[in-house]
Order: C-alpha cells, then sequence, then structure tokens
C-alpha cells in the first residue's frame, strides 16, 4: 500500500465552473488529475484528499464529483473539509451513503493495515495576516476537532506514527507555526498534509519536507502540476539533513 496526496481539486461537474479564470493551467485541470492519477495510484493505494473537494453548495450538486473521484484507483480516499466545501455532509446519514471508498475526517480516525489517519479542516490562526473576528468560532472548533481526531488515532491502538490530514497549512501564510501545528507536536505525527495556498509567496513559506521529525506535504493541486505525490513510508531523521530550510520557529498562533 501506498499513500498518495491531492488536494484541492476544486471539481464542478454538476454545474461548470471555469476554473481557469485562476490561469490557463487550470483549464481542464480534472483531465490533468485523472491522468496523473490513474498513471500512479493503484487499486490497494490510500489517496488523502485535504479539502476543497468540490464548489458545489449542496449534497446533491456534489455527488457527481464524488463518484468521480470513487471510480478513479484507490482502495481508500480519505478527505477533510475545506472552507469551500459547503456541501459538506449535514449528518451522519448523509454522509454513510456517501460512494464505498471515500471517507470523511472531521475529527476522527481510521486505519488502514498498518496506517493510522486523523483529520480535520484546520482554520486561520490568530497570528494569520487574513484572520478576522468573525474567525474565532470555526478556529476553535477546528482545533477541537484536531485534537478530538489525534485522541482517536492514539486509541486505535500501537502506531509507527500518525498520518494528519488539514485543509488549512498549520502555519500562518507568513511562515509561523500555529496552535495547530503545537497540537500535531504533542502526538507521535509522522507526516502532516495540507492544502490550501495557492500563491507563489504561501507555497514559498509553507512547511515541506522532513522538519524536526515530522514530514509536511503542501499538496494543493496547481503547486504539485496536479499530480497526486506520494507520502514517504518510512521516518527520516531531521539530522539526516532532510528538514526544510524555510523552517522559522515562531509562537504558536
Amino acid at each position: 500500500m501506498t499513500i498518495w496526496a491531492l488536494s484541492d481539486p476544486h471539481l464542478s461537474f454538476a454545474q461548470a465552473k471555469p476554473m481557469h479564470i485562476f490561469g490557463e493551467h487550470w483549464r481542464k485541470h480534472w483531465e490533468k488529475i485523472e491522468r496523473a492519477w490513474r498513471a500512479r495510484v493503484r487499486p490497494q493505494d490510500v489517496v488523502l484528499v485535504t479539502g476543497d473537494v468540490s464548489w458545489a453548495r449542496r449534497l446533491a450538486q456534489a455527488l457527481p464529483d464524488l463518484d468521480w473521484l470513487d471510480r478513479l484507483p484507490g482502495r481508500h480516499k480519505l478527505l477533510v473539509r475545506g472552507n469551500h466545501d459547503l456541501w459538506w455532509p449535514p449528518t451522519a446519514t448523509d454522509a454513510a451513503a456517501l460512494p464505498a471508498s471515500l471517507h470523511l475526517l472531521d475529527g476522527e480516525a481510521l486505519r488502514v493495515g498498518d496506517a493510522v489517519f486523523c483529520g480535520a479542516g484546520g482554520w486561520l490562526s490568530p497570528a494569520d495576516p487574513y484572520f478576522d473576528a468573525l474567525d474565532h468560532p470555526r478556529y476553535e472548533r477546528e482545533l477541537a476537532a484536531l485534537e478530538r481526531a489525534l485522541a482517536a488515532a492514539m486509541a486505535l491502538g500501537p502506531t509507527a506514527g500518525i498520518h494528519a490530514l488539514l485543509h488549512f497549512p498549520p502555519w500562518t501564510s507568513a511562515g509561523v507555526p500555529t496552535a495547530f501545528d503545537a497540537l500535531l507536536r504533542a502526538y507521535p505525527v509522522r507526516s502532516v498534509t495540507f492544502g490550501h495556498f495557492h500563491l507563489p509567496h504561501e507555497w514559498a513559506r509553507a512547511p515541506r519536507g522532513w522538519i524536526e521529525g515530522i514530514h509536511y506535504t503542501l499538496a494543493a493541486a496547481d503547486y504539485i502540476d496536479f499530480t497526486p505525490v506520494m507520502i514517504p513510508a518510512a521516518d527520516v531523521p531531521a539530522r539526516d539533513g532532510q528538514a526544510a530550510s524555510i523552517y522559522q520557529p515562531g509562537s504558536p498562533g
């Protein structure tokens, strides 16, 4: 089993949204994703889809997008909620009716073989330049959801390390670790996968690679050229020289 990641597919099969208004590289981006996905992902693999899955505002509108994901290779596709995922199922009954290969993580954990995954959407930190007072309730909710998810992962039994999924990076857009990152570091987390960042200056400041024993993956579709990226299968200590050079310690926000 190989673990792959791709975030922010921004699908809209039910009601087309012209994504190329955000740049020509987005034109027919779903075709690029499918071509690369089928070339890499095997039926037994796991794919982490870390938010902004669909532009749909209601679950019924999102079903064509979710069915498309279900038909792609991969035994399990693990999803967390992005800020644009307004379709996110309002009830557990709705979630249970989704295609079989899709698993929604919103403060939950899941074991697949020897691997343990947990996830929450995350949110902007009060230390982020874009944070607004109205963000406080969602920030507190998502921080609590991540803590529930990590505790649930620990309850699944011994693990070589937890694979954590977020939509929002656990660092601010200015490159400062947040309270989400501090919480992740309080548990035996081995990898953190996230998306949300779409601007080159954000990419440059995002945590990537091995940083103090945790592997960070920025999987935003446009950043990875719409191609699923592999999550490392083994730990690589920071002393091996693979820690990201952009690491800037700071106070959690």
